[in-house]
């Protein structure tokens, strides 16, 4: 019981949990960014919502938004970087872009493969953000926002 008032006192549990938070939080803003584009598109012109072509422009137009604020509250709430220096920026923005752009690559082989393969669009998106979710917390933990010693 000690060992659990422990961890959950801890830097460590406080930084997994924001960092789910705001996962919670970012994969809303892909999501609802992504089914605003598909369904709104759709309604407009009578496309299907699923038309390979408009999952691509929706995951990306979605991937956008929620990268810029994933940095933002990454940055400042869940690892806690200082400064916001253009030397800090240079370090950290390309690392995260980089990141990001390869879980990109992911969620859209994957979602386009699944759909594919007969799955519902929604739900492969919904399951690919939460992998995506997972390989972003250790790229940014171990490699981006990484603690570096000041020498």
């Amino acid at each position: 019981m000690n060992r659990l008032k422990k961890f959950l006192g801890s830097d460590r549990f406080r930084e997994l949990f924001v960092y789910c938070v705001v996962g919670a939080l970012t994969t809303l803003i892909n999501y609802g960014v992504y089914i605003g584009v598909t369904h709104g598109w759709a309604a407009l012109t009578g496309c299907a919502a699923d038309h390979p072509t408009l999952i691509l422009v929706a995951t990306v137009a979605a991937w956008i938004l929620s990268v810029a604020f994933a940095f933002w509250a990454n940055k400042k709430y869940v690892f806690r970087s200082p400064g916001w220096s253009r030397e800090v920026l240079r370090r950290e923005v390309p690392g995260f872009v980089t990141a990001r752009l390869l879980s990109l690559g992911f969620d859209v082989v994957f979602v386009e493969a699944t759909v594919l393969l007969g799955m519902d669009h929604r739900i492969a998106k919904l399951l690919s953000n939460v992998i995506v979710v997972i390989l972003n917390y250790f790229a940014s933990k171990f490699w981006i926002f990484r603690r570096r010693d000041s020498r």
